[in-house]
């Protein structure tokens, strides 16, 4: 009810301005399932050669091939066993008939590697990477596959973050591989000066240590690559011409206290301590930390987008337990209660003085961001817009956790609807950004085509029991066989897919 009460409102207005539009929408037209539950369907990807949707399955050591050649007709999928490759597989992608999975070593700590197959399974070529080799992809080309090697620390060992840069353009069986290493940043190293001074850094390891590589997007021309060090809240910038880091980007910090950024802080801000719907700015800033990012050139410039989903490395603490400064927070005793900023966590070794904390800093943007590539500087961010769509269209998931109507509200002083996901599109006569919403469940789709005035089109929540959409994959109307553009998300936490097409919903005189 509340979706058509959004159209009806966006109908009256734009009838008065006698203009029409078209809202793109997503519509689910089919429901895939790995059989495997929670653990499985973590990332997806689309072989268009052979029609084919491999799906990674990390807590079952495999992946899944589902028969892609009819959209609407899938069968179960076959699955490909992975248990003699390392401890287990974290991603997945496929390019003419080329399957790459990164797999982590059996010490985590020690290095990962990337496995490559055939699109019927057959395994082609082992190549040694860093440590902890997460997501992975092809560029545009096919010619090079660069792989983020988070290097988490473990039982006492930090391997360093570091990024892998695969040479595939003399074929698979003379495959190389070129691990590039932060190293040069680490202090007393020629490039430690270069590091922005809001980077997130620990001061009892090396910079080279502290870095953690998650996500990669490369540039349409294959010259950049993007790479979200999401604890750093920062983005390398990657030459892909001589395979070099050009640099680091600090992306600073969200001021919740201003209008448009507001967030709900609390899961005990109703009656009886329940938890409600209180949209409001607050003396806080937020750290945006990414997950993943995408990439896109409009207009002639390079950008790069971001779900600032945020992440906690055992340094935070909720705000009722933190000792504020009385100058910074006069009202300090009632900012602590459960009701307002009590219950939200905080990074605490941020914003510390003397005499308290002067300054709070709080996990994720609950936001998408777009940035230009070049300078690092913030293009547009959809500030509590996510918040405030879901609390107009669907108010019963307001910052729910498992995208259940029962657990309303239960990620409000955590990290909110928690945007994790995001990939880019050029459908529909636009380019639109597709933003997933790991607690929350739904997606949301955002007009991209002039980056600074990013518009908001529409809203869809998980259905069938969809639970953590993790994976977003756009498969254009050209690569497969529906003839229509499709979006399939992966759930990872009840091992299912969704398949959406895009649908045109028109708005203005003489539409309905």
């Amino acid at each position: 009810m509340s979706k058509i009460r959004h159209s009806l409102k966006l109908l009256a207005m734009l009838a008065m301005t006698g203009s029409s539009q078209a809202a793109i929408e997503l519509e689910k037209i089919n429901h895939l399932s790995t059989g495997l539950g929670e653990g499985s369907a973590e990332i997806s990807s689309f072989d268009a050669g052979s029609e084919q949707l491999f799906v990674i399955n990390s807590g079952f050591a495999s992946y899944s091939v589902f028969d892609f050649s009819d959209p609407l007709n899938v069968p179960a999928p076959t699955t490909v066993d992975l248990s003699s490759f390392g401890a287990g597989p974290n991603s997945i992608a496929s390019f003419n008939g080329l399957v790459a999975v990164a797999v982590e070593a059996s010490t985590v700590t020690d290095p990962g590697t990337v496995e490559l197959f055939d699109s019927n399974g057959n395994h082609l070529k082992t190549l040694t990477v860093g440590a902890l080799p997460d997501m992975l992809t092809f560029n545009q080309a096919g010619d090079q596959l660069l792989v983020a090697n988070e290097g988490e620390p473990d039982a006492g060992i930090n391997p360093e973050g570091s990024v892998s840069i695969i040479d595939l353009s003399q074929g698979v069986a003379n495959a190389t591989v070129n691990t590039l290493s932060f190293s040069a940043f680490n202090v007393g190293q020629p490039r430690h000066g270069e590091l922005p001074a809001e980077i997130i850094l620990l001061d009892t390891v090396t910079v080279a240590e502290d870095l953690e590589p998650e996500y990669i997007a490369i540039s349409e021309d294959d010259a950049e690559a993007y790479v979200t060090l999401q604890e750093n809240n920062a983005v390398a910038v990657i030459n892909l011409n001589n395979e070099t880091i050009t640099g680091i980007q600090a992306l600073g910090f969200k001021d919740h206290s201003l209008a448009g950024n507001e967030l709900d802080p609390s899961d005990r801000d109703g009656t009886g301590g329940t938890g409600a719907i209180n949209l409001n700015t607050w003396p806080v800033k937020g750290i945006y930390m990414p997950d993943a990012i995408a990439a896109a050139s409009l207009n002639g410039s390079h950008y790069y987008l971001t779900a600032n989903e945020g992440d906690a490395r055992d340094e935070d603490d909720r705000i009722k337990n933190l000792t504020l400064d009385p100058v910074a927070f006069p009202q300090a005793a009632t900012l602590q209660q459960d009701a307002q900023l009590g219950r939200l966590d905080a990074q605490t070794n941020l914003g510390t003085g003397p005499n308290g904390f002067t300054e709070l800093y709080v996990y994720g943007g609950r936001s998408f961001s777009i940035w230009d590539a070049g300078s690092g500087a913030q293009v547009f961010d959809s500030g509590s817009e996510i918040a405030m769509k879901v609390a107009e269209l669907n108010p019963e998931l307001f910052n729910a956790n498992d995208s259940t109507a029962a657990k309303f509200d239960e990620r409000s002083d955590n990290k909110g609807a928690e945007p994790e996901g995001i990939t880019v599109a050029r459908a529909k006569d636009k380019v639109l950004a597709f933003i997933g919403l790991e607690r929350v469940g739904g997606i949301m789709v955002y007009d991209i085509g002039t980056p600074a005035l990013a518009a908001f089109e529409s809203f869809v929540t998980a259905t069938d029991g969809d639970v953590a959409p993790e994976g977003l994959l756009f498969i254009p109307a050209a690569d497969n066989a529906s003839g229509e553009d499709l979006l399939v998300v992966s759930y990872e936490d009840t091992g299912t897919l969704a398949v959406f097409r895009l649908i045109e919903v028109l708005f203005g005189n003489g539409f309905e």
